[in-house]
């Protein structure tokens, strides 16, 4: 395959961000987009005379041109788009939270898996080059056996009472502390750890919003007797911009990581990580990142660039699976019904 055929569906934020990051991938042709906006549409169309455009998703995933979708409609949609792309053959990014439901996550994660599509979901952080240099040196052993991880994600997004009205004040919408933030931190804690053995603990409370949940905290346990403290708080107004922490503690040092690069203590020196006993300290700018188009972060051009390649190389494993969102899901699910 020497051209990627990728159709857009949903031209919001979210939708115009991954058209642009997607767009600059050398071996991506960008076939259509569909959204309900008659404005979106006609700009688009006034502006991009070649790119095919409908305002029913329905309509461009019959046309039968197209080898990848990347979804960005409003997340109840989410589960009835996949499911028509998998019919039609399909590979599917879809952002995050792909499905509110589990057992539908569960669903989908099986039907991409049989027919052998490519599939991923859009847990950007994965994909950040602070945290994979972390997971390197934590796959190097280099704090030795990691005991117990602190991770927590803070943001001003909700900073006086909410009438209960937009998407972010209804959790099938995706809205809620958790889904718009703890979602990325559990992932994160899937993507260093592995599955979730338990959610042995969780708690939220509501500050400003009536519906869904302002903070939560959530202890979950691991493979190996791994144990791990989330918080999350998406009104703590001492944050201008939202900021994600990881505090690893493992017997032979810990590892503290933030967006802005990381720091490590060892107990020793170890020669073959070069690294000394104590403190070494490495920030975002000294981690080698050769992604070539940034929009809103590094991390956002490489998942989309992950997404791409996989289809092009025939690969089903892109970094971020339908299959292990949902095992992300049961996590979800557990901190809801505990409230």
């Amino acid at each position: 395959m020497d051209k990627v055929r990728i159709g857009v569906v949903g031209m919001g934020r979210m939708g115009l961000t991954h058209y642009s990051i997607i767009n600059t991938h050398p071996s991506v042709e960008i076939v259509s987009v569909s959204d309900t906006s008659e404005l979106i549409l006609s700009m688009l169309k006034k502006y991009l005379p070649k790119l095919n455009t409908y305002k029913d998703y329905k309509e461009q995933l019959a046309a039968g041109d197209l080898d990848g979708i990347i979804v960005c409609t409003p997340s109840p949609l989410h589960y009835e788009v996949c499911k028509m792309a998998s019919e039609k053959g399909i590979a599917v990014f879809c952002e995050k939270p792909f499905t509110t439901d589990p057992v539908k996550a569960a669903e989908l994660a099986d039907i991409f898996n049989q027919k052998g599509l490519v599939n991923q979901v859009g847990y950007v952080y994965r994909f950040d080059p602070v945290f994979n240099k972390v997971k390197q040196l934590l796959k190097a052993q280099a704090i030795g056996k990691v005991c117990h991880v602190k991770a927590e994600f803070l943001a001003n997004t909700i900073s006086k009472p909410q009438s209960g009205k937009g998407w972010r004040a209804k959790r099938e919408n995706g809205g809620g502390a958790v889904y718009e933030m703890g979602s990325h931190v559990i992932d994160l804690l899937e993507y260093f750890m592995g599955k979730p053995e338990k959610l042995v603990s969780s708690m939220m409370n509501n500050v400003y919003s009536e519906n869904v949940e302002d903070v939560v905290c959530a202890d979950i346990k691991y493979a190996g007797g791994v144990t791990a403290n989330v918080h999350v708080n998406w009104c703590d107004y001492t944050y201008r911009k939202p900021m994600m922490k990881l505090d690893f503690h493992g017997t032979k040092g810990k590892i503290q990581a933030d967006l802005y690069g990381y720091k490590i203590y060892l107990r020793e020196a170890n020669k073959e990580l070069g690294l000394e006993e104590g403190w070494t300290t490495e920030p975002m700018n000294m981690i080698p990142d050769p992604t070539p188009y940034y929009v809103r972060g590094t991390s956002f051009t490489n998942q989309l660039y992950a997404f791409a390649d996989a289809i092009l190389e025939g690969r089903q494993s892109t970094g971020c699976s339908f299959a292990e969102a949902a095992q992300d899901q049961t996590i979800f699910k557990g901190i809801f019904d505990n409230d």
